[in-house]
């Protein structure tokens, strides 16, 4: 769970309605949820942009897996197919995908995250 903006990520346990559509949330979908207003919403929900008045969609960004800065979700190829609420925290950027040796630096990235979990040399 990631808290970004006063808004959790969690799995809704029962069914709600969102602050920001007013459609449902039905129960196993993942929403965000503010602990402070105790309102729920979408997790790609179109928000009112408040200067122009039109809509545009709630971008999550995720930090790269390989280098940590952002993965560039906004102009990410798959952006109408990728659910970031639930999509592996393993996306990498594509500086770091088209680079020499993206494979190897993948590995070598998991194997740092696999060291700092289990807390052992692997």
């Amino acid at each position: 769970m990631s808290e970004k903006g006063g808004w959790i990520r969690l799995l809704v346990k029962y069914r709600g309605k969102c602050a920001e559509c007013g459609k449902e949330i039905p129960a196993g979908e993942y929403a965000l949820w503010s602990r402070g207003s105790k309102a729920i919403k979408h997790v790609k929900c179109e928000t009112e942009a408040p200067s122009t008045g039109t809509k545009k969609p709630a971008v999550i960004e995720l930090d790269c897996f390989v280098c940590g800065k952002p993965a560039g979700c906004a102009e990410c190829g798959f952006e109408t197919n990728c659910n970031r609420a639930i999509v592996s925290q393993a996306c990498i950027c594509s500086r770091c995908l088209e680079g020499k040796d993206a494979y190897q630096n993948y590995q070598q990235a998991f194997l740092e995250k696999a060291r700092k979990v289990a807390k052992v040399k692997i």
